[in-house]
Parts: C-alpha cells; sequence; structure tokens
C-alpha cells in the first residue's frame, strides 16, 4: 500500500513538473514571437523617418530576439529526445531559411505551432526538472 502511494505521488510531481517546463515554455516561445512580431511592425513603420543609429539598435534587437525563438524551439526539443546535432542543424536552416525574403512569416509561425504540438505531448521531464522530482529508491 505505501509503495502505491509513493508511486502515485511521484506520478504526481512528475506531471507537475512537466506542467511547469510546459508553460515556461509557452511563455519563453510566444513571448519571443510577440516582441518579435512587435519590434519589427515597429520597426517598419519608422525606418524611413528615424536617425540610423536607433534603427540599427533595433535591428539588432530584433535578430537577438529572431534567433531566441529557435534557440527556445532547439533547447526544448533536446528534451524531447531529439539528437543534439541533428536539432541543431535543424534549426539553423529553419532560421537561415525564415531570413529569406519573407519567409519567416510561414517559418516562425509553422516552427511555433509543431512546438506548441510537440511540447503537450512531451512526458520527459528536463535534466533541470529533474533536479526538482525526489530520487527513485525502490
Amino acid at each position: 500500500m505505501e509503495n502505491k502511494t509513493n508511486v502515485t505521488a511521484n506520478d504526481f510531481l512528475t506531471n507537475e513538473v512537466l506542467k511547469m517546463e510546459n508553460r515556461m515554455f509557452w511563455g519563453r516561445i510566444l513571448g519571443s514571437a510577440i516582441v518579435y512580431l512587435i519590434i519589427t511592425l515597429w520597426l517598419n513603420s519608422i525606418r524611413a523617418t528615424a536617425s540610423l543609429w536607433f534603427v540599427w539598435v533595433l535591428i539588432i534587437i530584433q535578430f537577438a530576439v529572431y534567433f531566441s525563438i529557435f534557440i527556445a524551439g532547439y533547447n526544448r526539443s533536446k528534451v524531447f529526445g531529439l539528437n543534439k546535432n541533428l536539432a541543431l542543424i535543424l534549426f539553423i536552416i529553419l532560421a537561415v531559411l525564415g531570413r529569406v525574403n519573407d519567409w519567416e512569416l510561414v517559418v516562425i509561425p509553422l516552427l511555433i505551432i509543431i512546438m506548441l504540438a510537440f511540447s503537450a505531448r512531451n512526458k520527459k521531464v528536463s535534466e533541470k526538472g529533474q533536479t526538482m522530482l525526489p530520487e527513485n529508491k525502490l
């Protein structure tokens, strides 16, 4: 009886850690995408009238936020069990393709939708999340 209660408590803690990691990822990737959209729209509206140094600062910030979307996706894909090298190559290719013409209008939403779907189905706890779980001494 005590063993069943222990397994149930362990399952409960694992589910809570999974929910927490999932929500953190959703917040990170959706927050980055929203900030990227806002900066891009703002940059497009002031590009012709703003001073050159200010436009370049915004472009640098835009690139940093753009790549943070792919970095968040890469880090989460490692939790799913995707090979690190394969994931790195895949996300670099997607990041470069997103900068071609207006492909970012397709690449970013597609990446977000796919990563959120995989994140919702994920049942693996990250290495960082493992530190929050009690060790199994069965």
